[in-house]
């Protein structure tokens, strides 16, 4: 007997929003699942006419200086950083915040990522403040002269 497999798609809000208005649109799916297999089997079927096989020597296929001690490549940071459970968002945002120069840590979060997600995190204390410091100077308004 041939056993289905249940696999999970992580969607943004809006990526979520537009597949709702495709299904929608076009009924024949029936659901998200019948649409996500169809789309899925015929980008793997095309696939093999691109030749989308990773570059190994890719900065996106590389472990970011931050993660030596975890086998995560620079894509998968940025999945976890906007797809991942809020869990393991925030503890990549922490060791993002704790681990990189200021104008590294924006290849990965942007202020309103910080500011947002700051109050939540677990990491050195010293390290904090200084990044609370940093959004509230970054984010008042100017002042008139």
């Amino acid at each position: 007997m041939v056993r289905n497999r249940l696999t999970t798609l992580r969607l943004s809000k809006e990526e979520a929003e537009e597949v709702d208005r495709y299904l929608k649109n076009n009924p024949v799916f029936g659901s998200i699942s019948s649409l996500g297999r169809v789309a899925i089997m015929e980008f793997v079927h095309a696939q093999k006419g691109l030749k989308l096989l990773p570059n190994p020597s890719s900065p996106q296929n590389r472990r970011p200086d931050f993660l030596w001690d975890y086998d995560l490549t620079e894509a998968q940071a940025k999945e976890i950083l906007h797809h991942a459970p809020r869990a393991q968002r925030k503890w990549l945002a922490a060791r993002i915040l704790e681990r990189l120069s200021v104008p590294a840590v924006f290849n990965y979060l942007d202020l309103d990522e910080i500011r947002e997600i700051l109050p939540e995190l677990r990491m050195n204390p010293k390290v904090k403040r200084h990044w609370e410091e940093a959004v509230r100077l970054w984010t008042r308004p100017a002042q008139k002269p």
